[in-house]
């Protein structure tokens, strides 16, 4: 028997082999038919054309296979057989190329899907690590709410300790109790910047979550983009194999299927379970903050409405020290002007003796010049020129008395006007006094007003208090039940998840100790909060009993203080009254006695005036006889020179008339002087009546009265 030679290039032709992986695409063209058909792939149509392009039917020769050759031996030499069926034997070659051409497929395709597999594998052992991350994640996440629960129980020692703190600040006094709250709120900054720095770092373990949330997703899509192309491929496989190897694929690859979304399903229920406890989280820190702000700005407004106190305390003792000084300038004020009141009684008493004396050598020069005027009036009454000479005298003497009373005068009106000047300046002392009183009584009202103030923000506080325990107490109740909730998703999620049952029991356990930690933490802040509220109660009272013991003090030193400042005033009034008084009448007893003298010169002066009008007939006479001795001149200059005369004559009158009315007050005023003088001094008045009556000089009857040394003497 002879064999037929084998080709050398059975299984290296290009027709035969088919193209690689990478060099088509995977594309679905046709619709699904039946209850189990596949997209079919056109991976080998173009391939197909090709080979049947390459062949050449003169050159090429079908290939026989191993049952065609067993058929051949089988056979024998019968190439008639052969040649009647090469269609049969062509389609024969296809099919089993196509066959052979299929296993290879399902080969790579098997080598794919082990590629596959551990590429699931990889992203298994990454899902686990990624778990271990969050476990980590986790356990930084209790240790750091484990430092936040120290944190809060040293906040809590620090509470108690400001209670004792407190408590010995109200021992203490004021000053010590600012210094320990100031220690205590550096403190408690400390402590907050600690906090703040632990919670940047639950915001770092955040961000790290969300990274990982991130690879996870990212691990996700990559999982999704491998199902995708299994699925191609598995479409592929069922498309060109259609067996029992493919279906079995196809389950174990809907089972990983069903695993992949199992575990998306965990992955979900655990990000929201993380995304439920990070906002549990946040809304504590967010209470926390608002607790914390809250009690700050509490401490401050107990700080600064204690300051205020302290500072109405210190403006009020300021205000009492600047009245105290102002009454005590007042007194120096009026010890000043007493003492130069009694400096003016001084110079006036020494004043109203120089004028005693130069009134006393007035009227013996007076009665001097008199006397030389009767004797020369007796004498001869042609000396009319010594007369003009004398009255020129006289004149001039008038003058200087005139300008002596016009300086007395002066001085009366300037000691009237200092008078009425230290009057107007005790109304004003007076008024200055009420008006601080008035200012006193607005500071008391404004005072109490405040207090009022302060009583209803301290009421406002105490039901913000209260809403805020209510609604502490709520946010409990909802995070109880909550909690409630996530146990019995917990023991859901156990119950549908065995596989995974170590990852959620550490998982659980982890949560276990969340919980506690959120009890335990829940039951610190209502501690907290209900001994806050005792000790806000506390302070409040204590606050409430000092504010009134305050009112109570301030309102009876205010009490006392207007008693004794108006029994000063009062003292004060009824002295300077009492001193004025004394002054008013000294002075008037004093200025009296003068109007009686001032009364006699005015007799005098009217004599003086008969006289001067016998002396001036006497010199109209002498004009006549002059203007007559004028005859012999011309009758114009004797006309002219009369009018002057005249003129001058009627000037002179005038001015004497005028000078008579000066002379006539001043007189008066002097004789009011001299009368309150001769009073002080016990001198008798002088009596008119008795005037010409003594017996100076024989057969001469004086005209003017003597003084009182002369009738003494007489």
């Amino acid at each position: 028997m002879s064999f037929p030679k084998a080709q050398l290039k059975r299984f290296n032709e290009v027709p035969t082999c088919a193209p690689p992986p990478g060099s088509y695409d995977v594309k679905s063209s046709d619709t699904s038919k039946g209850p189990v058909s596949f997209d079919k792939s056109q991976r080998f149509t173009k391939q197909m054309g090709d080979i049947a392009t390459r062949q050449n039917p003169s050159n090429m020769k079908p290939l026989p296979s191993p049952v065609c050759t067993r058929k051949m031996q089988s056979l024998g030499s019968k190439p008639a057989t052969l040649g009647m069926k090469p269609e049969k034997d062509l389609a024969l070659m296809k099919d089993l190329r196509k066959q052979k051409e299929l296993e290879k497929e399902i080969r790579v395709l098997v080598a794919e899907h082990g590629q596959q597999d551990k590429k699931i594998q990889t992203l298994e052992e990454d899902l686990a690590k990624l778990e271990s991350k969050l476990s980590a994640a986790i356990r930084e996440k209790t240790s750091l709410l484990a430092n936040v629960a120290s944190l809060e129980k040293q906040l809590l020692e620090l509470t108690r300790t400001n209670e004792l703190l407190k408590t010995k600040f109200s021992e203490d006094g004021t000053q010590k109790k600012m210094n320990n709250l100031c220690i205590e709120l550096m403190k408690l900054r400390n402590l907050m910047h600690a906090k703040k720095t632990a919670v940047a770092k639950r915001e770092d373990m955040e961000l790290k979550l969300q990274t990982v949330q991130r690879t996870l997703e990212h691990s996700t899509e990559k999982v999704a983009q491998l199902e995708e192309q299994l699925m191609a491929t598995e479409i592929h496989a069922e498309e060109k194999y259609d067996s029992d190897k493919l279906l079995e694929y196809v389950a174990e690859l809907s089972n990983a299927a069903e695993l992949v979304d199992k575990y998306k399903l965990d992955i979900i229920h655990l990000e929201e379970i993380i995304e439920a406890k990070n906002k549990e989280i946040e809304a504590l820190q967010t209470s926390l903050q608002l607790i914390e702000t809250t009690l700050s700005s509490q401490i401050k407004e107990l700080q600064e409405k204690c300051k205020k106190v302290e500072q109405q305390k210190e403006e009020l003792r300021e205000k009492e020290h600047s009245v105290n000084t102002e009454i005590q300038r007042l007194k120096e004020q009026l010890n000043l002007e007493e003492e130069e009141h009694q400096k003016q009684k001084r110079a006036y008493e020494e004043c109203s003796a120089a004028m005693h004396q130069k009134l006393l050598a007035f009227q013996e020069e007076v009665t001097k010049e008199k006397q030389i005027l009767e004797r020369e009036l007796r004498d001869t009454m042609d000396e009319l020129d010594k007369l003009h000479t004398k009255e020129s005298k006289v004149e001039k003497i008038l003058k200087h008395l005139e300008q002596e009373n016009r300086s007395q005068n002066e001085k009366l009106l300037q000691l009237q006007a200092t008078l009425q000047g230290k009057n107007a300046e005790l109304e004003k002392m007076a008024d200055m006094h009420r008006s601080a009183i008035v200012q006193m009584k607005d500071e008391h009202s404004n005072t109490l007003c405040k207090l009022g103030e302060t009583i209803a923000e301290f009421e406002t506080y105490k039901a913000h208090v209260s809403e805020e325990m209510t609604c502490v107490r709520q946010e409990k109740t909802s995070l109880q039940d909550q909690l409630t909730e996530i146990n019995k998703m917990a023991q859901h999620s156990a119950q549908v998840i065995q596989e995974v049952q170590r990852a959620k029991e550490k998982a659980k356990e982890e949560y276990a100790r969340m919980l506690l930690d959120a009890q335990t933490k829940l039951a610190l802040r209502d501690a907290e909060v209900k001994r806050i509220k005792e000790s806000s109660i506390a302070q409040i009272a204590n606050l409430e009993a000092r504010l009134e013991d305050q009112n109570e003090d301030f309102k009876k030193q205010l009490e006392l203080e207007r008693k004794t400042v108006a029994e000063k005033a009062e003292a004060d009034f009824r002295e300077n009254i009492k001193t004025w008084r004394i002054l008013y009448e000294e002075l008037y007893n004093k200025v009296k006695p003068f109007q009686q003298q001032l009364d006699a010169y005015e007799a005098e002066k009217n004599a003086l005036v008969n006289e001067h009008g016998a002396a001036q007939e006497e010199l109209n006479k002498l004009s006549d006889a002059y203007a007559k001795l004028l005859g012999h001149q011309n009758q114009k200059q004797k006309i002219k020179h009369v009018m002057r005369l005249k003129e001058e004559n009627a000037q002179m009158r005038q001015e004497v008339s005028r000078l008579r009315t000066q002379l006539a007050k001043e007189k008066q005023a002097q004789g009011d002087l001299q009368e309150q003088l001769n009073r002080i001094q016990g001198i008798k008045r002088f009596d008119p009546s008795t005037a010409f009556q003594h017996s100076t000089k024989e057969n001469v009857d004086p005209k003017t009265p003597f003084k009182e040394s002369n009738r003494n003497k007489s």
